[in-house]
């Protein structure tokens, strides 16, 4: 027979090696969820990252484009935010950018399918140069773009047309050449531009 310290030492046996085999579970279960974090992270990179087509806006090529950006049907009053905010901070008037880019940009434009055609090159270049003409830098040009669109973006957040979460979504999606193309589009709406005959 045994005597009480050995039976307490045999009970207390499986107990150790139930402890035993659950902790190669728990760290095989903690590996998995680390891995599945890294790859939902990696995933979002990715797609994130993704460049846009080579004119930075796949509808922008007639009628039928592969893609259709949010911003595409926004109301009118997210293209006048746009002109006024840039035309501020750019201290020209919405007439004297729009006759600029009439004369520039749109003249040097090729013409397809009752179109104009641009490049995100050329929307980049007009920007570009738009700017410099008025003294204003590159990342002072940025900074005015992505304030007109954020306070373009708030204006439809009040009037009720997109949820705030929409609006951040839209920005995030936004790259510089989205950008460049929301400005040409702002101040060429009713011409027959990059889709924008509207």
């Amino acid at each position: 027979m045994l005597n009480n310290n050995e039976q307490n030492s045999l009970q207390r046996k499986p107990e150790r090696q139930k402890k035993l085999r659950l902790a190669p579970l728990l760290l095989l279960l903690g590996g998995v969820v680390i891995m599945g974090t890294l790859l939902m992270v990696a995933w979002q990179v990715y797609t994130t990252n993704q460049s846009p087509s080579s004119t930075g806006r796949g509808s922008t090529q007639g009628t039928e484009g592969p893609t259709h950006a949010p911003w595409d049907d926004y109301p009118e009053v997210y293209w006048q935010t746009l002109r006024a905010q840039v035309a501020q901070g750019l201290h020209m008037t919405e007439q004297q950018i729009h006759d600029n880019l009439h004369s520039t940009l749109l003249a040097n434009a090729s013409t397809g399918s009752n179109q104009t055609e641009i490049s995100s090159a050329d929307a980049a270049q007009w920007m570009s140069d738009l700017a410099s003409a008025h003294g204003v830098s590159q990342a002072q040009l940025h900074t005015i773009e992505v304030t007109a669109v954020q306070k373009a973006h708030t204006i439809l957040v009040n009037q009720h047309v997109l949820t705030q979460q929409q609006a951040d979504e839209n920005m995030h999606m936004m790259n510089q050449d989205n950008l460049n193309f929301n400005m040409v589009n702002a101040f060429s709406r009713g011409d027959k531009t990059n889709g924008q005959g509207k």
